[in-house]
């Protein structure tokens, strides 16, 4: 392999060798405190980050990654995303004294898993890049056993992500079979059965539309949320979630063009219908989880209102929405832990009565990241919905426009009844011990990228240089 490949390989050796190295150290016959353990993973974890920035170059690794813009960008946001994790897990005090190496080891492949699958230029890497991101999640949802639904909530990912990942791989044979070969790039270049490749290509969305949640794939979304501690409902309902739609964006709209132009109605119907019932089902939910789980359902739709527009704007715009939910999920997650009680998460909106007045930074923090979620300017949500949304207007769906402002207005409900809980003249009952700096440098970071992505959007869209 030549030397520029190999280079390019180490943002992706670094999370496995820290993986293998944090399960090591972790049997050492003197045992080593969790504290030491959770600096070695943000140690390797920002070493794979320095290693994108620094060292990587545009090219590609053997058939099955691709280095450009695109990956790099996200490989280095999923591995400072990760560790952002990290300092959650070690500040939630429900799970903090249950933090152990395979834990901390999981996290690791699961970055492996995200930053493989968005470099992925093969089916098969993808496959494996879905995979490594999806099984350490199974251990991870059910990491407490003795929480109310944990155990079911993991069993019940791994079967679903069984179902999308058949689908997938049943996509993947039909795209060979139509095609003879599993190459993105030589996708468009090879003569094959053009009547197979959109059946190939369909099955292939209905196993991404499992892993995002996307209406009517969504079932399992609400109660993994709740099942999970909140760091990782935190890893999964952002980063991992962008993982798989970067994957999307790079199969439709970076290698198969055609295909992508095809499946135009298909997307249309599928943001149409995940705006929507993700908006109404959020609006009767008491519990904030749940609530944040079909918001998410909703964002996604919105993003696809990006991609059904066919446009390299509308493409740009669904990276940028993207990006920005990620961070703002992570930010309402962040003050979730924040506001943890010692031995369980709050959950119902009831458990967070009169916390904003109590906490001004934390109900500040959150009043932030809801307007974002909502649509407010000057944050990035607003610029994320206006790029999708006017991208979708310059493409003629003019209807499929109109449904996403009726939505985002109707998303203002539920959304300012948080706030109406947070700042209420009631209080519940506290039992919360201070947040850690950890927690709270990635609540204020997240703040800083909300703000800064809404006023300087081309922070993030000016280093992507796309076709």
């Amino acid at each position: 392999m030549p030397s520029a490949e190999l280079i390019n390989l180490v943002p992706y050796l670094v999370p496995t060798t820290g993986g293998l190295a944090i399960l090591i150290l972790g049997i050492w016959p003197k045992r080593v405190s969790i504290r030491l353990l959770s600096t070695a993973t943000l140690f390797f974890l920002l070493l794979g980050a320095a290693a994108t920035l620094l060292w990587q170059v545009p090219g590609t690794v053997g058939s099955m990654l691709v280095i450009d813009d695109l990956s790099r960008v996200f490989t280095l946001f999923f591995m400072l995303g990760s560790a952002a994790i990290v300092m959650l897990s070690f500040g939630h005090a429900p799970i903090r004294n249950e933090l152990q190496e395979e834990y901390l080891s999981l996290i690791l492949f699961a970055t492996l898993g995200m930053a493989l699958l968005v470099s992925s230029n093969n089916l098969i890497s993808a496959f494996l890049g879905l995979e490594i991101l999806a099984v350490p999640l199974y251990a991870l949802i059910a990491w407490q056993p003795i929480r109310y639904g944990a155990i079911e909530g993991g069993i019940k990912y791994a079967v679903l992500a069984g179902f999308a990942t058949a689908f997938f791989l049943y996509g993947v044979a039909l795209v060979y079979a139509s095609s003879g070969t599993l190459d993105l790039t030589e996708l468009n270049t090879v003569a094959g059965d053009e009547s197979l490749l959109p059946v190939a290509i369909t099955l292939i969305l209905v196993g991404v539309g499992f892993k995002v949640a996307l209406v009517p794939f969504h079932m399992w979304a609400p109660d993994i949320y709740q099942a999970a501690p909140s760091p990782i409902t935190a890893l999964f309902a952002s980063f991992s979630k962008a993982a798989t739609i970067v994957f999307l964006i790079r199969l439709l709209c970076l290698q198969l063009p055609q295909i992508w132009e095809a499946l135009l109605p298909l997307l249309w119907g599928l943001a149409l219908i995940s705006m929507v019932v993700g908006n109404l089902l959020a609006l009767n939910q008491q519990n904030l989880k749940r609530l944040l789980a079909y918001s998410s359902i909703a964002h996604l739709g919105y993003i696809l209102v990006g991609l059904a527009a066919g446009t390299a704007q509308g493409r740009d715009a669904a990276i940028y929405y993207a990006v920005t939910l990620a961070i703002m999920n992570l930010g309402a997650f962040a003050v979730i832990v924040a506001l943890t009680r010692r031995e369980q998460d709050r959950e119902n909106l009831a458990d967070y009565r009169g916390l904003g007045r109590r906490y001004p930074m934390l109900g500040l923090a959150m009043g932030i990241y809801l307007l974002a979620l909502a649509g407010l300017p000057p944050t990035a949500g607003f610029m994320a919905k206006l790029l999708a949304f006017g991208a979708a207007v310059e493409a003629g769906n003019m209807m499929l426009a109109i449904v996403a402002v009726l939505n985002t207005a109707l998303a203002f409900f539920y959304y300012l009844r948080v706030m109406m809980e947070f700042y209420s003249e009631q209080e519940t009952s506290l039992n919360t011990i201070p947040p850690t700096q950890g927690t709270l440098i990635v609540i204020i970071i997240a703040i800083v990228l909300i703000i800064g992505l809404g006023i300087f959007p081309q922070w993030l869209l000016g280093s992507l240089q796309l076709p």
